[in-house]
């Protein structure tokens, strides 16, 4: 079978490794339990504590006097304690505005303008996604990315950035929402926490994922320099898609991905013939071909590669995360990942 051919049947399917094929249970028995896809309190505590030590996540874009939260400039004038600048007073505005000692030594009204206090935010989309709930070793994918998202959001928290928590995927039930942004860390550590929750849950009324929604919601409601952080499988069917659809979000705010992938995806091991599914249908496949393993392999690294390069182009940040790796692993990585976008945007 053509490496082609074993691609489009391979996809982001759950792969039935030893050979189960199905979801589904016998009419004898229960419902198939809640799936535990929440990181314990020791791998969060790891990632929250490896997550303060990252990089500024973006640069700065104006100066601050202090590191209190809300005290970063906005870019439009307006009420606040950071003055900018003299003019004369324009009819219709409120007599409260005119500096009344310095209109009586230039003779006409003046107004003292001041620019408005403003904090920046970060929005974290974590895919829930079925193509998320897989895994070979230690943990899901799933899981990996909201170990990954409570890294990030300490990030941001250390930054000053308001956080944001957005779920996304077919299985999420649609009663979890994004609730705003937030700036205590217990608050963050909740919202995550009822994500993980929200995602272990069987819903029934599975929808498609919709990430051009997402992305159209995005683009109109968040304030400009945002930070948007992308949490999924960057090569998976129903992950976040072409990194052009990124560009609008891109031309105006900071753009963040962290795709991860379980190693049989990216490096098939030797399984003899092994049962794939994708969608309704189901084919076997060897394992045991070396040549077959190794054309897959390349494939898949060179396909990863090309999205790193692509999402640098528009000045984003990459970084690929293996699901069985440690907290300690990928954190190394983080700031390889952000230095290189800022050398692209620059």
């Amino acid at each position: 079978m053509s490496p082609t051919v074993t691609q489009g049947l391979i996809g982001r399917a759950t792969a039935a490794l030893w050979g189960v094929i199905g979801r589904g249970q016998p009419r004898d028995q229960a419902p198939a339990p809640r799936v535990g896809v929440a990181p314990s309190a020791e791998e969060i505590a790891v990632a929250w504590a490896g997550g303060e030590r990252l990089p500024a996540l973006v640069q700065e874009s104006f100066p601050t006097a202090t590191r209190l939260s809300g005290d970063q400039l906005a870019r439009r004038l307006g009420e606040g304690l950071d003055f900018e600048q003299l003019r004369a007073y324009q009819p219709g505005e409120p007599a409260a505005r005119i500096d009344w000692r310095i209109s009586a030594r230039a003779n006409e009204p003046v107004v003292r303008v001041h620019r408005e206090p403003a904090q920046r935010q970060a929005h974290l989309v974590v895919d829930c996604g079925a193509a998320m709930r897989f895994g070979t070793r230690r943990r899901l994918k799933l899981t990996q990315a909201l170990l990954a998202a409570h890294a990030f959001a300490a990030g941001a928290l250390r930054q000053n950035l308001a956080v944001e928590i957005h779920g996304i995927g077919e299985q999420l039930c649609p009663g979890h929402h994004a609730a705003g942004p937030v700036t205590g860390q217990g608050a963050i550590l909740q919202r995550l926490a009822e994500l993980a929750e929200a995602a272990g849950e069987t819903c029934e009324e599975a929808q498609p994922v919709d990430w051009p929604g997402l992305r159209q919601r995005l683009l109109q409601r968040l304030p400009a320099g945002s930070v948007v952080m992308v949490f999924s499988d960057c090569l998976s069917d129903s992950g976040p898609g072409r990194v052009i659809d990124w560009a609008p979000l891109a031309a105006s705010h900071h753009l963040i991905f962290v795709s991860v992938a379980d190693r049989v995806e990216l490096d098939m091991p030797d399984l003899g013939l092994v049962a794939f599914e994708a969608g309704n249908r189901a084919r076997w496949l060897d394992t045991g071909n070396r040549r077959w393993r190794e054309a897959f392999a390349s494939r898949q690294h060179d396909r990863l590669e090309a999205w790193r390069q692509s999402a640098e182009a528009l000045g984003a940040a990459f970084l690929a995360l293996p699901a069985e790796a440690e907290p300690a692993e990928w954190l190394a990585e983080a700031p390889v990942a952000l230095a290189r976008a800022a050398g692209s945007a620059a």
